[in-house]
């Protein structure tokens, strides 16, 4: 008969080897369903992150082409960088242009005579100095309104050539005096800080010797270029102080035009360009070239283009049948992402025909689909198109909203989510407040302390008590143009950043606000008697200004100073009116471009609520829900064990038992006798 291999148990019985395979077959099946099921799951969660990267990186190739700034690049070149930088923006208008410069601005530099110490007391006294420019038509020493007239004390502590100079520097107002020992004595030069005609000195000194005219005390410091008056009568200003370099204007011509400015910046004689002039051209004209800048919005519409393809040929891998192995694309059937690559494809053919003349789709611009819906891109037709077309190509692609007439520029937080051309009418041109005295003012005119105070209200703002320098004006212009200096130097005014324009028109002082609408306005609030007897300017009320007010298709707007505010469909886009005109003032085009329409699309598929991350989260709840199978398993695994290993330990010990008896017996048959 067979024996069995003894154990440790006594049977002979494997029972952890028939417990483990038992186990272990219980588990195969199970274990195989669940290793499948994890696979093909985390094949659809990296085809989901593989499809999630690809539209990321279409998303991130929008991101240039969807604002309107992009397309408008400008660059500016010079044809000697040593002489002439240009800066353009984007206002500004292609073209090339000549430009012979003949001189730079100066500033003025004025020196004393020579002195023997700078220490030895000169005198006290005040000095004033005000900035302007020297009127040779009408010999009058034009103030430059910009600039408020400064009085510096000298006392006893700072009477010396030293303190002067240290009084002068402290002051900060524009000039920077320094002492020069010429070999025969010690001269204060004073240097103007800005440059430009305007900019000219004149300094007064009222000295406390009792005599202003003399060339002692600080006398020996006045300065004043204009030798006669109005009238041809000898000035009785000293001019003790000698120019050293004269205050000059920057003078080019540009393609023949000659041009003039303050400094060695020329800004605003050609739209949106900027010129720094630093030499003479001499006998050498010089040349600049503005132009559009099309490298960088063709780059990034040819990375537009291959970002998409590359979307298109992920999602064909994806969602695909490759014949050649037979296998399909781990999202293949998968309607979400063909629906989200047709809506894509749905955006990018949006119809512009309404919109553009020329350019009413992306075909117009050499984008062409192929047949296997990828995109192809005809570079020279595209570099036509950017170079001739380019509000028409910023409507096609971006979310912008532009104005037809260059005098109406627009502006918007967000671009409403339309399409429209919308017809922009003037009704009524916005204008400022003013107040026009009476032509009866005579000059010359001595102001002095019973005529020198006036008060205004300009915009619903009060100012102080002003008084006006005691001194003599020999024009209106000069008056007028001390006044509004005066003026706009109010601290109420200045900190409600209000200011006003003085002009002398037809022997009269007009004076006009800044500010343009119907809150814009002037009133005299209070003026001495001999003030207003001199100037004509009287205790009153002036004309409020008007509101802008327009039309845009018939919607009425009303205005805010230059801006209307448009509302309904249009809310959010504010259009900044310029100039005078009335009536059609062409234009408002508003749209949504295809890039800009992707962008909106693709992000409503990648945000942490997009379509996207709920399909991901779902893969993850899946696997999630395997590793609960797999724990579940291990437990179930565990009590079979159990009850396996209790029932072969049964087994065992009765085989145990059959053992010893099959041993009696068979002892006990061995030593029975044979008959």
């Amino acid at each position: 008969m067979p024996t069995i291999t003894p154990t440790s148990s006594g049977s002979g019985l494997d029972v952890r080897g028939l417990v483990d395979q038992l186990v272990a077959a219980e588990a195969g099946p199970v274990t195989s369903r669940l290793d499948r099921k994890e696979v093909n799951i985390q094949e659809g969660l990296t085809a989901i992150a593989t499809f999630k990267g690809a539209l990321l990186d279409f998303q991130a190739s929008l991101t240039p082409l969807r604002k309107a700034d992009a397309f408008k690049s400008i660059k500016a070149t010079s044809s000697n960088e040593d002489k002439l930088l240009v800066i353009a923006d984007e206002n500004a208008i292609p073209g090339s242009y000549n430009i012979d410069i003949s001189q730079l601005a100066s500033s003025q530099k004025l020196k004393s005579q020579s002195f023997e110490s700078e220490f030895d007391p000169i005198g006290t006294g005040t000095i004033s100095i005000e900035f302007g420019k020297n009127n040779t038509t009408t010999n009058s020493f034009d103030v430059n309104a910009k600039i408020p007239l400064q009085r510096i004390v000298i006392d006893e502590e700072s009477n010396s050539l030293r303190g002067i100079q240290e009084a002068i520097n402290q002051s900060n107002i524009g000039v920077r005096a320094n002492i020069i020992n010429d070999g025969t004595g010690y001269l204060l030069v004073l240097n103007a800080e800005e440059t430009g005609a305007e900019n000219s000195m004149r300094i007064s000194i009222a000295d406390n010797d009792g005599n202003d005219n003399d060339v002692k005390g600080l006398s020996a410091f006045a300065y004043n270029s204009v030798s006669t008056d109005a009238g041809g009568n000898a000035n009785t200003r000293a001019m003790n102080l000698e120019e050293t370099s004269s205050a000059r204007d920057a003078i080019v011509s540009i393609d023949g035009i000659n041009i003039s400015s303050a400094r060695n910046e020329i800004k605003n004689s050609i739209p949106g360009v900027s010129l720094t002039i630093n030499q003479l051209t001499n006998d050498n004209i010089e040349s600049f070239v503005v132009e559009k800048d099309i490298s960088g919005i063709k780059e990034s519409i040819k990375t537009f283009v291959s970002s998409y393809n590359e979307l298109i040929n992920t999602v064909s891998t994806l969602t695909g049948f490759d014949q050649e192995t037979g296998q399909s694309g781990p999202l293949s059937g998968d309607s979400s992402i063909r629906g989200i690559v047709e809506q894509i494809r749905q955006r990018l053919g949006t119809s512009f025909n309404g919109i553009n003349e020329n350019l009413g789709s992306h075909s117009s611009i050499g984008i062409d689909t192929s047949r296997d819906g990828t995109l192809t891109l005809d570079e020279v037709k595209l570099e036509h198109v950017l170079q001739r077309h380019e509000n028409e190509i910023i409507h096609l692609f971006s979310a912008a909203a532009t104005s037809s007439d260059k005098n109406i520029r627009v502006s918007s937080e967000k671009v409403p989510a339309i399409n429209g051309v919308y017809e922009i009418n003037i009704t009524q041109a916005p204008t400022s407040g003013k107040y026009i005295g009476q032509a009866s003012a005579f000059f010359p005119l001595t102001i002095d302390d019973l005529t020198s105070s006036i008060a205004l209200t300009v915009d619903n703002v009060t100012t102080g008590n002003l008084r006006l320098p005691q001194r003599t004006y020999f024009s209106g212009e000069e008056f007028a143009s001390e006044l509004q200096r005066v003026i706009n130097q109010d601290s109420e005014l200045r900190r409600n950043n209000i200011s006003l324009t003085v002009s002398f028109e037809n022997n009269a002082i007009e004076i006009k606000s800044d500010t343009v609408g119907n809150t814009s306005s002037v009133a005299v609030s209070s003026i001495s008697n001999n003030l207003a007897a001199a100037t004509g300017i009287f205790v009153g009320q002036g004309s409020h200004g008007m509101a802008l007010k327009g039309r845009i298709n018939n919607s009425e707007i009303n205005g805010t100073g230059t801006k209307l505010k448009l509302d309904g469909e249009l809310e959010g886009i504010v259009l900044d009116v310029q100039g005078k005109q009335t009536g059609n003032r062409g234009t408002l085009v508003v749209t949504n471009g295809i890039a800009a329409r992707l962008d909106e699309l693709t992000e409503s598929y990648l945000a942490s609520t997009g379509l996207l991350e709920g399909r991901i989260d779902g893969f993850n709840t899946r696997i999630k829900d395997i590793e609960k199978q797999r724990e579940d398993l291990v437990r179930k695994l565990g009590v079979s064990e159990e009850r396996y290993l209790k029932q072969f330990s049964n087994l065992d010990a009765m085989l145990g038992k059959m053992r010893s008896t099959s041993n009696f017996l068979a002892e006990k048959l061995s030593t029975a006798p044979v008959k």
